[in-house]
């Protein structure tokens, strides 16, 4: 059954898959795909998603591209701001208002907007590679309130940052939406990404700060002991959940497995910026965090500080070539990218199996897959799965295994 999607850009931008379906109906249709790939392992399993505690405006990270209009319009607008558009990779939807973002998002646009054309700054042309303006990356603390800015441009074009009063007129024209810090940030690649080789911090300390608030969710209430409260650092490059309210209550899944028993030392590989590994610190003898980028190294070993906790360490490298080095721990957890876990990370979990694995899955096909090469020394005790993407075929899948015998 379908319904009017409230957004009229639907269909068109490249966003929200399924904002004419009834939000009852999202969470089944997510619920059948976890319980098809469960049965793909050979698994009786089927949890019901977990609806998200928000269904609109709920993200804290928005990429929001420039582009231009073509063909070109009489008397028309000739810039765009907005999402690339629904498999056309090289055209940009303009939107207003995006209801996965917050309402002064909406303001924020229109006023850099307005800055770009009323200074005649030209987009960049993905197909041409030519232009200045590439794409304006909103990231949103839910619970804290702070709010970070980056404006990503070409070094290539003759209208550079660096040219008088551009960055102050760009901050001016923020003014009206409250700002913790703004960067302007410098893509010279012929990627058509937000990603940067260089950024410039122009007001406040270039990151913000965001909370996470963890409790129980068995049926055995919300114990003391089942609360942590956690303050993460959020850089430009962060990888961090878009969804912090909904990741609240994956991570208090994951607590909540972690409580039941107790470990002495914890493994958290692809631990990102520390996320899911920091919030079971308390309840460990000993964290040992495996990242592959040194930026997210960074940013978990920050979070640590953040937070006082002195029993973590983290580790840079591949977990696959990382994890056969490390002493046997009493539980890992893995958090994969969505190809899933690495064949050799593979190799080594089924090896040397720890008395617990916690996996966290975006993919459950790749989950399915992986479950499958597990259960030689793993039996699923439990699943939850998480709706961490309104609008969106993404589920996130969480599923505790203890090792057999």
């Amino acid at each position: 059954m379908t319904s009017q999607a409230p957004c009229r850009r639907f269909g068109e931008c490249g966003g929200c898959a399924s904002q004419d379906v009834p939000y009852d109906g999202q969470l089944e249709a997510k619920s059948e795909r976890v319980a098809a790939a469960f049965a793909a392992a050979g698994l009786d399993l089927a949890p019901a998603v977990r609806p998200a505690p928000a269904v609109w405006r709920y993200r804290n990270k928005l990429e929001f591209a420039f582009g231009d209009v073509y063909p070109p319009e009489d008397n028309g607008p000739w810039l765009r701001l907005g999402f690339k558009a629904r498999k056309r990779w090289n055209k940009t939807v303009d939107v207003g208002d995006c209801l996965l973002a917050s309402e002064d998002a909406s303001l924020l646009l229109a006023r850099v907007r307005a800055w770009a054309e009323a200074r005649e700054l030209p987009p960049y042309n993905s197909v041409k590679r030519t232009g200045l303006l590439r794409y304006l990356v909103l990231r949103e603390a839910k619970n804290t309130g702070e709010r970070m800015v980056m404006l990503v441009t070409t070094a290539g074009d003759p209208r550079l940052p660096a040219a008088a009063g551009l960055k102050e007129s760009f901050l001016s024209a923020l003014s009206p939406v409250p700002v913790t810090t703004a960067l302007w940030g410098i893509n010279a690649g012929v990627s058509d990404t937000a990603e940067c080789g260089s950024r410039e911090v122009l007001t406040g300390e270039g990151s913000i700060t965001e909370a996470l608030n963890l409790r129980g969710l068995s049926a055995g209430g919300d114990p003391p002991a089942a609360r942590r409260s956690l303050r993460f650092r959020i850089s430009p490059q962060s990888f961090f959940q878009t969804n912090t309210l909904a990741t609240e209550l994956l991570y208090s899944q994951v607590r909540e497995w972690v409580r039941a028993f107790s470990p002495g030392a914890v493994q958290d590989l692809y631990c990102g910026g520390g996320g899911i590994g920091l919030s079971v610190a308390d309840l460990c003898g000993e964290l040992v965090g495996v990242e592959s980028n040194p930026l997210g190294v960074a940013d978990a070993q920050a979070n640590a500080a953040l937070n006082g906790i002195g029993n973590a360490r983290f580790v840079q490298g591949l977990a696959e070539a990382v994890l056969p080095t490390l002493p046997p721990a009493d539980a890992v957890i893995v958090d994969p990218p969505r190809p899933g876990l690495h064949p050799k990370l593979l190799a080594a979990a089924v090896a040397r199996p720890a008395s617990r694995l916690i996996y966290v899955s975006c993919n459950p096909d790749a989950l399915a897959r992986d479950l499958k090469a597990l259960g030689a020394v793993y039996a699923v005790s439990e699943a939850a799965a998480f709706d961490l993407f309104p609008h969106t075929p993404h589920v996130e899948t969480a599923v505790l295994l203890a090792r057999r015998g």
